[in-house]
């Protein structure tokens, strides 16, 4: 989905990947992270949010949820992460890293509220009543109030599986009123998901049924409720490119995870500023009939990877195209297929991938290597898919 775009615009990264692999400092099934680029998209898109007066809040799930990474994006102007999961807030904030929005996604399971709370985070996603009480009792055992931020769901809302839950439209001011007695918690926004969407035929990135429903519901709040709205919280496909629509549309803090990465379905159709800054390595395996077949562990289900680069040599110029053989979603990714071609494949040659992923669900290992828009690759750290570190190197 990437390979290209990455080949006129981030060579020196496949370069990087290619000779760690062949060296033997990184296994396969290992994404390779360019730190500096991150760094620089965290900046670029920092800069875009200040000029447009949008908030920011990091998305680390696509990456691992990996600390050392979140501390360079806090360092190049994004000061707070949100956590897709309760485990994810904990990774980020015994690293330092502060929290913005915990809860949006998978809410707080109820013993692990009042440790996540002593974090400090500045908003709690909240999807029922119930909930927004478990928090209210928690904050009043640490002695304070906690903003919370109300998931909202219209009756024509995109919402994806795996993935349902908050307050029905209709039913959004009568629960609105019961939280709103409810000590402890203090209702400060909404939010939805998806608000924004990638649209392929128009190659723009344009609002959902969903964002609809996040304005209306802050009408709502503020006119019939009388509540004090500082957060309305737009989240998917935050982008350079998207700044000025969140604006527009009038939403005040974004999520960027892909765009960190420059790893957008928009930064796979068109150049973006955001450079493609991760590619997944492996190697082949063995061959069987007119298939090679490469380690995996890191292949992610909806990826839309079509080719991948694979052989041998110094230099990612040195290494053909091969055609993916599509995975079915019932198996386990042991191997990934390729299609045989021209030079033919042989065993022990590295893949190198490009193509969205969610590091998070995978068995992956995660390379960080700073250096490489420098010329100068260094690898400074393996960690696991979960932000856990494995290896570290000087």
């Amino acid at each position: 989905m990437f390979l290209k775009i990455t080949q006129q615009r981030n060579s020196q990264l496949l370069d990087a990947a290619l000779n760690l692999h062949q060296g033997g400092e990184i296994q396969p099934n290992t994404y390779v992270l360019d730190l500096d680029a991150i760094e620089g998209n965290a900046r670029l898109l920092a800069e875009a949010a200040a000029k447009n007066q949008i908030q920011l809040y990091m998305m680390t799930k696509q990456f691992g949820r990996n600390p050392l990474v979140a501390k360079r994006i806090l360092q190049a102007g994004i000061p707070k992460a949100v956590a897709v999961d309760p485990w994810e807030a904990l990774t980020l904030a015994k690293a330092g890293i502060p929290l913005g929005n915990v809860g949006n996604l998978v809410q707080i399971p109820k013993g692990m509220i009042k440790e996540i709370l002593s974090y400090h985070p500045e908003v709690v996603t909240v999807f029922s009543v119930e909930k927004a009480r478990e928090i209210g009792a928690a904050a009043q055992e640490l002695g304070r109030v906690q903003e919370i931020i109300l998931r909202v769901v219209g009756k024509n809302d995109l919402i994806y599986e795996g993935q349902r839950g908050g307050f029905a439209e209709a039913e959004l001011l009568e629960k609105g009123r019961e939280i709103m007695a409810i000590p402890g918690v203090r209702i400060v926004g909404c939010t939805v998901f998806p608000c924004f969407l990638y649209h392929q035929e128009k190659n723009i990135i344009v609002p959902t049924e969903n964002a609809k429903t996040l304005m209306h519901a802050v009408t709502l709040l503020r006119d019939q409720l009388g509540l004090e709205i500082t957060q309305i919280n737009g989240p998917s496909a935050s982008a350079v490119a998207s700044m000025p629509l969140l604006r527009e549309l009038g939403v005040t803090h974004g999520e960027p995870g892909h765009a960190l990465t420059g790893t957008t379905p928009l930064h796979g159709s068109t150049v973006q500023p955001e450079l493609p800054a991760m590619v997944y390595v492996s190697e082949v395996s063995h061959l069987y009939g007119d298939r090679a077949y490469a380690y995996g562990g890191g292949y992610y289900r909806r990826s839309n990877g079509l080719e991948a680069l694979a052989g041998t040599g110094s230099s990612a110029e040195e290494l053909f195209r091969y055609t993916i053989d599509p995975m079915s979603a019932e198996n386990i990714d042991y191997y990934g297929s390729l299609c045989q071609g021209e030079p033919p494949l042989k065993v022990g040659d590295t893949v190198i991938y490009s193509y969205r992923t969610q590091i998070l669900v995978t068995r992956a290992q995660v390379a960080l290597v700073e250096g490489i828009q420098q010329g100068n690759p260094r690898l400074i750290g393996i960690y696991d898919s979960q932000g856990k570190k494995l290896i570290k190197r000087s």
